[in-house]
């Protein structure tokens, strides 16, 4: 049994994704009654460097491992260049890391119809931050890893 499972959502410079390039779009179609948020990104740094944006600590890792598994997207070697936040993290985790795999934004299309409905939800609302990324014209990727 898995103790926690870590999320982290990073940003990136536009056109790259991860490790390979990855086919793909948004969770599902916009909804025209949702808000369009706006945001000024004149101030942005658009630097080369990947960043960390914000984590996500999933309680039922098990559940998630086994999403990842069926839906052909667990055990990805995580890309070379992290953000300085993921490399500390991976270097002074003090359990056992296991797992390791990271999303593109299309890649979450692939967990829906094998999620459980409050995971849809988490898994929506990560494809909705990753969007808000990507809508201000950077690239977006999730890391992924397992604590046991």
């Amino acid at each position: 049994m898995l103790g926690l499972a870590v999320v982290i959502c990073e940003r990136g410079p536009a056109g790259t994704t991860g490790a390979a390039v990855v086919e793909g779009g948004p969770v599902g179609p916009a909804d025209p009654r949702s808000p369009h948020l706006s945001f000024d990104h004149s101030g942005a740094d658009h630097s080369g460097a990947w960043q960390a944006e914000a984590r996500f600590m999933i309680p039922n890792a098990d559940e998630l491992l086994a999403l990842l598994a069926v839906s052909g997207v667990a055990d990805r070697e995580h890309p070379p260049h992290l953000s300085t936040l993921v490399s500390a993290d991976l270097l002074f985790e003090d359990g056992d890391i296991m797992g390791r795999t990271w999303l593109a934004r299309g890649d979450l299309a692939r967990l829906l119809p094998h999620a459980a409905p409050e995971m849809c939800e988490r898994i929506v609302a990560w494809d909705a931050f990753s969007r808000a990324l990507e809508d201000g014209g950077y690239a977006s990727r999730l890391i992924v890893w397992f604590i046991r």
